[in-house]
């Protein structure tokens, strides 16, 4: 998500949202004082510690399916505008209620608004344009990412409506960066490698990676935008790697932008078709690893 495409959007945030297909209603956040601030005018935050100088605390919001626990869950973890944006939120939307539908929890992870990013983008675009030369800022961010989400983790598996044993990392773009960080065991930071799958959506893939959990990727091949396409189709055949590669799509191609645009010397456009596409591949991972 970026600066413009967001002055763009927002008129169109509304006072409340209806997730129909969970018939769970969004509303303005009203924080108490023991939790952070979150973006996308989720209610019900829950403060996840991290260990960051900087700030005590990220937010989370929960969605539960109908029924009786305990739930599988899906952790999920946004792109670099967070969860604060028209495109974004309407993302999550769709995922929410996908999620929901099949009985599978979800908890939206904010790791930018309680650091007071409401426009990480633009760090997110400067930092990665340096990306080839792994200088000490893309590590840091990327690093940064994965502690978030391992933190993020942790809190679910502690919920008592939650399986500890069928929680899932899903992330786009830098949350997708940040949850392959997460599992790598090699990987700078904490990582939590009993988790039982990851989904990253056109993720910084990265020279070996290593997966301590299954985990597939799903990226445009016209995707310029955290590094060649080539670096994840390299992944493809190592051990819990998959790789699915959609032709003639872009960077954060699910993101339901009203038209095509360049940022930075990149293009970005939203795909419905691969957007279907990939959201029934993700459900048919996550439900073959829920077996």
């Amino acid at each position: 998500m970026t600066l413009a495409s967001a002055t763009k959007h927002a008129a169109l945030i509304t006072a409340a949202v209806v997730f129909g297909a969970a018939g769970v209603m969004l509303v303005r956040p009203s924080w108490s004082a023991a939790a952070p601030p979150m973006g996308g005018g989720y209610t019900n935050v829950i403060p996840i510690p991290v260990n960051d100088p900087a700030v005590k605390e990220i937010a989370g919001a929960l969605f539960k399916p109908q029924g009786t626990g305990p739930f599988p869950v899906v952790v999920y973890m946004p792109p670099c505008g967070g969860p604060n944006f028209p495109p974004e939120f309407q993302q999550e939307k769709f995922v929410t209620e996908r999620l929901l539908s099949k009985g599978v929890a979800i908890f939206i992870v904010d790791t930018h608004t309680p650091r007071g990013e409401n426009d990480n983008c633009a760090k997110f675009v400067t930092v990665l344009a340096d990306v080839q030369n792994r200088n000490q800022a893309v590590l840091q961010l990327i690093t940064q990412g994965g502690v978030d989400a391992v933190a993020a983790v942790k809190v679910v598996k502690a919920m008592p409506d939650i399986d500890p044993k069928k929680v899932f990392l899903m992330g786009f773009s830098a949350g997708a960066t940040a949850a392959l960080y997460a599992t790598d065991p090699n990987a700078p930071g904490a990582h939590d490698t009993s988790i039982a799958g990851v989904v990253a959506y056109y993720p910084l893939c990265y020279e070996n990676a290593k997966a301590s959990a299954p985990t597939l990727i799903l990226i445009g091949d016209k995707d310029d935008w955290t590094g060649p396409v080539a670096a994840c189709q390299a992944l493809e055949g190592k051990t819990n790697f998959e790789v699915v590669v959609y032709p003639g799509v872009t960077h954060s191609f699910t993101m339901p932008f009203e038209q095509p645009f360049d940022l930075a010397g990149h293009h970005l456009a939203y795909d419905e078709a691969a957007t279907k596409q990939a959201a029934e591949q993700a459900e048919a991972f996550i439900a073959a690893h829920l077996k």
